[in-house]
């Protein structure tokens, strides 16, 4: 049971604006339990007041989002006040899009974390960030998006029992930079997800075991020289190449230009490769490297997110609010 709000503590508005980062999930090893934010955000205004339900979108992906009842924007909102015993009431929905769709950069996550922020702050913030948490992880199926999306910075989330995650934020890794090559094509999680065997060899197990191990206590003593080697997998990387062309010449291009580790940005098809610096040549080598594949991509130059889902005002759009950086 998550705790209830006494009738004093519930907000008095009928709009709010909530930005969610974008997120990169996996890194490599860390497969369905590893996740970064981005410095790069989707903003959601919800507005009460509407007599039916409604959505405008602007933005990436905007023609492949629903305009009705079913948005996952409205879902989520729907948990939060199911919750608290009420039912959803019409609202209209304002979605300012800057995290590419199908990509792997968590665009359902920041859906799905908007949703729910903004129904818990116009309810009085009655739910704690883990269990906003456990609820984003029940509708995504896994963590790694979601908690990051929550908290910001990069973090270590599993599952647990009767619905509830374990989840670490480790220290900020103010040091990194992000460079994200997205091709120009999506790829449905569905998809990348078809391609993993039910199975695997015992050795690929203990290989990913290890890796993962060493992938946290490299993000959280930044020995950022072991990286590299903490962010090899086994597991789902290899079997999704055959859905991304080009995907170990990206790899190999990024590292030979300075990357210090490089992934499958979650289900891809992006590529993020992590850096100290460097990263406008990094990214040009990506760029070439889908280039030579058949393959036009643009780059984008982040940074890890210090803030998870955050409001930004109540009633107010910001248009401008946005920070990434195309080449």
């Amino acid at each position: 049971m998550y705790p209830m709000p006494d009738s004093a503590s519930a907000k008095h508005m009928s709009a709010v604006t909530v930005a969610v980062p974008a997120t990169t999930a996996n890194l490599g090893s860390g497969f369905d339990a590893v996740g970064m934010a981005l410095e790069l955000e989707n903003c959601f205004t919800v507005d009460l007041s509407a007599s039916d339900f409604s959505v405008e979108v602007a933005g990436e992906g905007a023609e492949s989002i629903s305009r009705g009842r079913d948005n996952l924007f409205f879902t989520a909102m729907e948990q939060v006040y199911r919750v608290k015993g009420m039912a959803l009431p019409p609202c209209s929905l304002s979605i300012k899009n800057c995290v590419p769709t199908g990509r792997g950069l968590g665009s359902s996550a920041t859906a799905i974390v908007g949703g729910l922020t903004a129904a818990n702050h116009l309810l009085g913030d009655f739910l704690e960030p883990s269990a906003l948490i456990d609820l984003a992880a029940g509708m995504e199926g896994h963590p790694d998006n979601v908690a990051p999306a929550v908290l910001g910075g990069v973090v270590i989330a599993t599952g647990g029992s009767q619905g509830h995650f374990h989840v670490l934020q480790l220290p900020h890794p103010a040091e990194l930079e992000a460079i994200v090559a997205v091709p120009d094509f999506e790829l449905p999680t569905s998809r990348a997800r078809s391609v993993l065997p039910h199975s695997v060899p015992f050795s690929d197990a203990v290989f990913n075991g290890s890796r993962a191990a060493l992938l946290g206590a490299v993000l959280a003593t930044r020995q950022w020289e072991l990286l590299h080697a903490a962010m090899e997998d086994r597991l789902h990387q290899n079997y999704r190449q055959k859905l991304v062309p080009g995907l170990s010449e990206v790899f190999a291009a990024a590292r030979a230009a300075g990357a210090l580790g490089v992934a499958i940005s979650g289900a891809g098809p992006a590529i993020v490769a992590l850096a100290t610096g460097g990263s406008a040549r990094i990214g040009e080598a990506m760029k070439a490297a889908f280039a030579s594949a058949g393959v036009d991509s643009r780059i984008l130059l982040t940074l890890p997110a210090t803030a998870g889902a955050h409001i930004i005002g109540e009633g107010v759009f910001h248009e401008d609010h946005r920070s990434e950086v195309w080449r």
